[in-house]
């Protein structure tokens, strides 16, 4: 076990197991975090964390079936929600933490900042107070894939095509992965796979490592001097080696962390001649509602604060531009013809302007990017951490944010239902019946269709073990 020194750079590998399979309204079953130091040695004891269920939710049956972690195992073993993200959020912000998973950028890292905002923390402190940051380790394997595949086994899907599935990728490198999907399980086997990359191409890593900062990021994707880079994403397909040639063409008019990069193995003809309303039709509008045959344009945006996998074209060998089949002379005439429009910045500028965020939320718990918490609030958000539970019940705080406001009676109800009043208690079983049996405030799963999903999972080919944890399912929905 390494021994670490105060406040000395370290990684907290971390990984969610959920009730469902949306981050923003589903819940966290389970957390499992273990801390190395840069060398990826261990520090200290692992975490490994459930989190009570609560009576306005319920859990999806084949996320305890895949999980294999019942709602009677967490309401046993688990902590209340808003002990089970304190204690989460305490071993984040320690000084000089990277927080790091398996597509934790797009998965758990939103669970995260949910869970945070529904108990009343910060959501994006421990991203970047302290010397803190956030990183992913799946993007780094599609790196390694597309430019420097050496000393790795890369699986292949049942189409031929390879497979960036955690459990598939240690079963052909011969790593331990007992358990998937348990968070334990796999965090050990995302630091397993980190740990190959390290090993096999170090430089690779370090220089992924730098672009979960923004500013690192920003400097490749420079607007104001644009060159071609690569961009490697699970946008692109697999066949092509998840990556593409492209260019940045603009800063995002509202979102300063987004960067709009064109395609170059696109031909941009058909961008470059339509009007602002047909690209925003072709690139906003439903799969579903466009014409059959039609080709979205390359415009795509990057996140310079979610770890964005860019290289310099020189790190693109011509072996492996010649196996993703990418045309460089052909990349570098589209990029010729995208810098020789004079009126394509402006039109892209109306185009992403009229292109405003719009939060869909249901209920103002999933309702985080409908805008930033004031001062004001915020200090009463810290003001409320630091007090005892029966202080909470009788405290009234009065938030000028609507959602804080409408949160906080929910908050108090499901982290100590004992100390409610009678009034309290008629009010969060009427909100709890309203979740569960009526599908509203943002429900993902309602009693009927439970009960459906249950007899559907019934009448498959189980294990002794699947059908006790269904069994326990039907007597959590008869409590």
């Amino acid at each position: 076990m390494a021994v670490t020194a105060q406040n000395e750079a370290t990684f907290l590998w971390h990984d969610y197991e959920t009730w469902g399979i949306n981050p923003r309204r589903d819940r966290a079953s389970q957390f499992a975090g273990i801390r190395t130091n840069l060398d990826l040695e261990e520090i200290g004891e692992p975490m490994n964390l459930y989190c009570k269920p609560s009576d306005d939710y319920l859990p999806h049956p084949q996320a305890c079936l895949i999980t294999r972690i019942t709602p009677q195992k967490a309401q046993a073993q688990g902590l209340s929600e808003f002990d089970f993200y304190r204690t989460i959020n305490d071993a984040f912000m320690q000084p000089n933490t990277c927080g790091v998973g398996y597509n934790s950028i797009r998965f758990d890292d939103e669970v995260t900042r949910h869970g945070f905002f529904r108990n009343f923390m910060d959501p994006y402190a421990r991203e970047w107070q302290n010397g803190n940051s956030r990183w992913d380790v799946m993007d780094l394997l599609r790196m390694a894939h597309a430019l420097r595949p050496e000393g790795i086994h890369w699986p292949k899907d049942e189409k031929g095509k390879t497979t960036f599935r955690l459990e598939k990728l240690t079963a052909a490198n011969n790593i331990a992965h007992d358990g998937a999907h348990d968070a334990l399980s796999d965090v050990r086997a995302t630091i397993a796979m980190a740990r190959l990359v390290k090993q096999t191409n170090p430089r690779l890593f370090d220089f992924y490592f730098k672009l979960r900062s923004k500013v690192e990021a920003g400097r490749l994707l420079s607007v104001t001097n644009p060159e071609m880079l690569l961009h490697i994403s699970g946008m692109y397909p697999s066949t092509q080696g998840c990556l593409s040639p492209v260019i940045p063409v603009l800063q995002h008019p509202t979102n300063k962390n987004e960067i709009i990069v064109y395609d170059l193995r696109k031909s941009p003809k058909a961008m470059l001649e339509m009007s602002v309303e047909a690209l925003s039709e072709n690139l906003f509008s439903k799969k579903a509602d466009l014409p059959e045959g039609t080709e979205r344009v390359g415009l795509k945006g990057v996140h310079l604060n979610k770890s964005p996998a860019l290289a310099p074209m020189k790190t693109l060998s011509s072996e492996m531009a010649e196996h993703w089949e990418v045309d460089l002379a052909q990349c570098e005439q589209h990029r010729q013809e995208i810098l020789n429009d004079a009126d394509l910045r402006d039109k892209l500028m109306a185009l992403y302007q009229t292109r405003q965020f719009s939060d869909d939320s249901e209920d103002m718990e999933s309702a985080l990017y409908s805008g930033f918490i004031s001062n004001n609030d915020r200090k009463l958000c810290n003001t409320l951490l630091k007090k005892k539970p029966e202080q909470l019940a009788s405290w009234r705080p009065n938030f000028d944010d609507q959602r804080l406001q409408a949160i906080y009676p929910r908050f108090i109800a499901r982290n100590w239902p004992e100390l409610l009043d009678q009034q309290a208690i008629m009010k969060w079983q009427g909100y709890c019946q309203a979740r569960v049996l009526d599908g509203e405030y943002g429900s993902t799963i309602t009693a009927a269709e439970y009960q459906d999903e249950l007899e559907q999972l019934a009448s498959q080919e189980l294990s002794e073990t699947e059908q006790k944890i269904l069994m326990q399912l039907v007597q959590w929905l008869q409590r």
